[in-house]
């Protein structure tokens, strides 16, 4: 995207709705109103360094200027990386590290270690400076007031489970390491390789194109799945490139910038003129309804869609799986004789011990969209059982 359109686009995208169990990328951002209230009256021209000036922005909204950066990272363990408190992994750190997001604990038992060295040029950042913030009565009122499964399955579609409050733009070029249980290097050769191959890429004491660096790259005698120099790599979605070898997953990811530069010095000439979204900040959604009825069910909701992250489609069965059941009745609930102060039976199967047979089939239901949802919740139900175990 050109400078002026992504400025324009990110200005817009501030207050928004995200769902961060998603890739951080502006194009997922929800709906096409901010969630929060600005100050909509007392507009101004804003100064965007190396963009200009754009006229009719809220005074809420501040800009400053960025900065280069390069980040090594020590080799990390796998609830350390996560952006989230806790465990559980966000939709980017699924999507850079390569990871099966309907699995995250099974992600982490086949995780050894993780590192990154990356090189960050952020030209600007945009964010909101408003105290305190508040969501739109649109937002307040469509908090389901008790557990709707269907009702909170239908916020989390329309609002996501948190609001942008800020955004980095630039480019970023990264290398990463994953490795799996299966390889037997220790940390301190892993954390050399990556240095040694991140000095190859960043400092720029090398400008030749990637595939006439192989012969060079040999020389360290590194593991294979270091030598990201082949001509003929392997994507991973987009323009990242994975190379896997004994255990050893190296991916080499750009956003922002000319993507096919042959180089990271031809790479970093290109960030200005085609920047991207490369830094997220956000606050829960929850965090802003003090007051409101219902805050309590949305909160676990997201809670749960967080972090077992299942299809948005399945949500509400998934949420109504969740609720408590009586699957016996309870104490007293059966009279003794005939009566009519009952409750009005629901729906149920009636059994009699006099009466025909009731036969089962065993046979799996081969069509229908909602034929899996029963062994959805089964899935779930096993991984939460698995992670308890565990």
């Amino acid at each position: 995207m050109s400078g002026e359109g992504i400025v324009e686009k990110a200005l817009n995208s501030l207050g928004r709705g995200y769902d961060i169990t998603s890739d951080f990328r502006l194009k997922y951002c929800k709906g096409k109103r901010r969630l929060v209230l600005l100050d909509e009256t007392d507009k101004r021209e804003l100064a965007v360094p190396g963009f200009g000036f754009y006229n009719d922005v809220s005074v809420d909204i501040k800009c400053d200027k960025g900065d280069r950066t390069r980040y090594q990272s020590d080799v990390l363990e796998f609830n350390k990386k996560c952006s989230l408190p806790g465990k559980i992994p966000s939709g980017l750190f699924n999507s850079m590290f390569g990871f099966n997001s309907s699995s995250w604990a099974r992600d982490a038992s086949e995780t050894k270690c993780l590192a990154l060295d990356g090189y960050y040029i952020i030209l600007f950042n945009l964010h909101i400076d408003r105290y305190p913030l508040l969501l739109s009565d649109q937002v307040r009122k469509a908090v389901p007031s008790t557990w709707d499964p269907a009702a909170l399955a239908r916020f989390i579609e329309t609002y996501g489970t948190h609001v942008i409050v800020g955004l980095g733009i630039g480019g970023q070029d990264v290398v990463l390491v994953r490795q799996d249980q299966s390889s037997n290097l220790q940390p301190a050769e892993i954390k050399k390789h990556l240095e040694s191959l991140g000095d190859q890429l960043f400092t720029g004491t090398c400008t030749l194109p990637l595939h006439c660096k192989s012969r060079v790259h040999t020389r360290h005698k590194a593991p294979k799945a270091f030598n990201v120099f082949d001509p003929n790599p392997n994507f991973m979605g987009g323009f990242s490139s994975i190379t896997t070898k004994d255990g050893i997953s190296v991916i080499c990811s750009k956003r922002g910038g000319e993507l096919l530069a042959n180089s990271h010095c031809e790479w970093l000439l290109t960030v200005p003129s085609v920047p991207d979204a490369v830094h997220f900040s956000f606050i829960p959604i929850t965090s802003l309804l003090q007051g409101v009825p219902g805050k309590g069910f949305l909160s676990h909701a997201i809670n749960l869609y967080l972090r077992y992250k299942p299809p948005m489609a399945h949500l509400q069965y998934f949420l109504d799986f969740q609720s408590h059941k009586l699957w016996a009745p309870i104490h007293n609930d059966l009279p003794l004789g005939p009566t009519t102060n009952r409750v009005i039976p629901t729906p149920a199967l009636h059994f009699n011990l006099m009466g025909p047979k009731l036969y089962v089939n065993p046979v799996q239901v081969g069509a229908g969209e909602q034929m899996n949802c029963f062994r959805d919740f089964l899935s779930v139900l096993y991984r939460q059982i698995g992670c308890k175990s565990k």
